[in-house]
Order: structure tokens, then sequence, then C-alpha cells
């Protein structure tokens, strides 16, 4: 059986970990004068909002946002009442200051929120719109979750926010850091039923990969219980300890090193087609990719390919059923967009799996 590509990351459960202190998130890049470990990333957005209410609105309840993002980013907002728009972005998800200010002033908005994808700075101009929104008393809000560590500097936003789960194997664990003042009810307990369902079913994958024990249906339900505990939350959590535990010891090094290495080689030994190319053909030194993203013409019978090969390559991100009006170029990401892992798990052999098995559809 050959081994899984892709897919929800496995805990060993055999590896020693130490007891180390869990830094604050400037070690993304994310500064500033206070922040707090929550349990998840749209916690986090929640947690933001609040923080933002409380200080007290300029406009209405009207927030401008990416088209193309996650139902997570979305539904903070709308359970707090918000109008939503989106700006912008072109095929290579770049939008510029411009069109952010031009949304804002059409909808009046009292909230921006972007971020830049899969690692890549798909915002060169974001702080001369933050400096701006920032003169006409408009909250900014950077997601940061796609290019947690990249090299290249956060924004000038009012607010970060990000999640770790999609970096590495933690059960939880997202962020929020505000540039100026202190947040208030801060959570001090963790959501133990999710720590306990998200070990269980990552522990199982575990031994069902590398001991042979038990069934692949079995792990993937433990994935889908914790997936069902966590977007059932409505409290405030706090990153729980096994998560901290987790983060503390990771090799952000290694981590970086990896994925860049993975990166190049999928961009030097898969061979573009009129009906499939990558969507950033070049890595800069700055950037640490979280997928290898292609844009595919015909997107299914890819996905089902390799997915017969124990490739499993994700749709980051579906389009929201929330999701109103948005560009073309948006909705064309939408339908055309496949992540290839290249993760931190993977090695030089598994890259060249993924290679050979994707010429191999394209020769078909």
């Amino acid at each position: 059986m050959q081994r899984e590509i892709g897919s929800n990351f496995w805990i060993n459960p055999h590896e020693y970990l130490t007891e180390n202190p869990l830094k604050s998130p400037v070690q993304f890049g994310c500064d500033g004068s206070d922040y707090v470990w929550l349990s998840t990333g749209r916690s986090a957005i929640r947690f933001v909002i609040k923080t933002i209410e409380e200080r007290g609105l300029s406009y209405g309840k009207s927030v401008i946002l990416p088209p193309f993002t996650c139902h997570t980013v979305i539904e903070p907002f709308l359970e707090a009442g918000y109008d939503i728009h989106y700006y912008p972005i072109n095929d290579s998800l770049q939008t510029s200051k411009k069109e952010i200010l031009s949304c804002v002033d059409l909808h009046r908005a009292s909230i921006v929120l972007y971020h830049r994808y899969y690692g890549f700075d798909t915002l060169p101009d974001i702080n001369k719109a933050c400096i701006e929104l920032r003169t006409r008393n408009v909250f900014t809000i950077e997601d940061c979750t796609q290019c947690l560590y990249s090299c290249f500097e956060k924004s000038d936003a009012d607010f970060f926010v990000g999640s770790i789960r999609k970096w590495t194997g933690t059960p939880d664990g997202g962020f929020a850091v505000c540039r100026n003042g202190k947040f208030d009810g801060k959570p001090t307990l963790t959501d133990i039923a999710l720590e306990k369902a998200k070990i269980e079913a990552s522990y199982s994958k575990y031994r069902y990969l590398f001991e042979n024990i038990g069934d692949k249906s079995d792990f993937l339900k433990s994935y889908r219980n914790a997936e069902d505990i966590l977007a059932a939350q409505k409290n405030y959590y706090l990153i729980a300890c096994t998560s901290r535990l987790i983060q503390s010891n990771l090799n952000i090094g290694e981590l970086k090193r990896i994925r860049k290495t993975n990166y190049q080689y999928l961009l030097d030994n898969i061979s573009p087609t009129a009906l499939f190319h990558p969507l950033y053909a070049k890595i800069e030194n700055e950037v640490v990719p979280l997928y290898f993203p292609i844009i595919v013409e015909d997107r299914a019978p890819l996905q089902s390919y390799l997915a017969h090969h124990s490739i499993y390559a994700p749709v980051v991100w579906p389009k929201a059923e929330s999701i109103g009006e948005i560009c073309r170029e948006a909705e064309h990401i939408y339908e055309h967009l496949l992540c290839i892992p290249i993760d931190q798990r993977y090695d030089d052999l598994d890259m060249e799996r993924i290679a050979n098995t994707i010429n191999n559809f394209n020769k078909q």
C-alpha cells in the first residue's frame, strides 16, 4: 500500500516533547501591544470584532472582505450582524490599495479584513491602504494564516489574526494581536473535548499509516467528530495544552526549508500544459509556501486521479454559500484552483511521486 500524501496531520504518540514556553505571535512577525492565544482562527476573528465594537465603530456594521476566502472568515461577521462586501482581485490573487479604498468608500465600511495567499505577498501596497484607512477611522485586520512563516513584513494593520493548525499537527490554535491598547476578557479555559477528539484522531492516523493498526474509516470518523466539536464552539477558549507543546517544539527552520524545497521540486519537475499551470511559477526567498497551488481547466478528474494514487489535493477553498456577488477572477479561482501538499511531512521521494502522477495524468 502506498503511503498517503496530504489530508489531516497526524501526531506521533511515541515522540517526546519538551515542556517549552509558548512564544508570543511576534514569532510570526505579528507585533503589537497585546495578544491572546485562542483555540481557533475563527474565534480570533470573533474576539477582534468584539474588541472593535467595544472601542466603537465610526460607521455602521459594514465590512470589506477578500472575495476568495474561507467560510470561517465570513461567518463571524454574519453572526455579528454585518453587511459583507468584497474587494476585487486579479487572476494572481492580488489587490491594490486603490481597489480596497474604493470599496470602503462605496459601502461606508467600518472594518477591512484582508489576507495574503499561500505564503506569497499578494498585497504589495497594503501598508499605504492601512495608513489611509486609519485616518478615516476604519479598522484593519490582517489574517496571517496563509503567510505565517514567510519572511516579508506583515502589514501595518490594527489587528492580526491567524490559525496555526494549517501548518502542523496541533489539535487547535489561533491568535489575535492588537496594534494598540489591550484585550479584555481573555479566556482561561481550554476546550478539553476538542483537544481529546483531535488527539484521538491524530494518533489513530499515525498508527494506521506507520504501524498498520486500525482501519482508515476509524480515524476519518474521529476527525469528523473533532470538526463537529470545533464548528459548534460558541465560547472563547484558550489554546489547548497539547497544541502549546507541539508548537513550542516545532523546528521552524526545517519547516521553512522543506516546504520551499518541495515547492521548487514541483516547479522543476511538473510539466505545465495548456490545461494546467502553477498559480505562482517562481518562489521568492522570503516566501514559505502553504501549498503548491495550481490552476486546472477541469479540476475534478485530476483530483480524483491523485486520490486514486493516495495523494489528497484539497480545494482551498470551496466557495461558501453565503458569498454573494464577486469579481469574475475570484469566481474562476473558486472553480479551478487545486492545492498540492508540499508540507514538512514529505521529502523528495514524495514530491517525485506527485510529479510523476500529475505528469502521467497530463499525458493521458
